[in-house]
């Protein structure tokens, strides 16, 4: 059981307390589909991480598999990479023959590369997935 839907554009969060662990967790949805999942020690703290979200994709963002691309929809094609929970793990940026690349956090070198940021953002996910977030590039 939902304790609140909050709303923002086709972003919406359903907010509800943890089973066990006593966290308030928010399911972060774009249109139908899930795209991450906040959590916080109480309602309020899950709410302002909603709207923090809210104000990064209105800013050119965009959310999928619990991470933020910003400079995504606003046409600068770089920007930070961030988690839902603000971690900002990197940055990506598209060259001039339109691939897009990700550089961890204190990498120095390119740690993952896709031939779009639709594709970059799934190789990032891919990425973090296997565990390679915690070492550099």
């Amino acid at each position: 059981m939902y304790l609140e839907i909050l709303n923002h554009g086709e972003m919406s969060c359903e907010i509800q307390l943890g089973n066990t662990d006593g966290y308030f967790t928010g399911k972060l949805k774009f249109r139908t589909f899930e795209v991450g999942v906040i959590s916080g020690n109480d309602e309020d703290s899950v709410c302002a991480q909603f709207k923090m979200i809210c104000d990064l994709v209105d800013d050119g963002g965009m959310v999928r598999h619990d991470l933020i691309m910003l400079g995504y929809h606003n046409r600068a094609f770089k920007g930070e990479v961030l988690r839902t929970d603000g971690e900002i793990i990197g940055e990506w940026v598209s060259d001039d023959e339109e691939w897009c690349h990700f550089t961890a956090t204190d990498a120095s070198k390119i740690t993952c590369s896709a031939p779009s940021p639709w594709l970059l953002h799934d190789a990032i996910a891919g990425w973090i997935e296997k565990g390679q977030h915690s070492e550099e590039g």
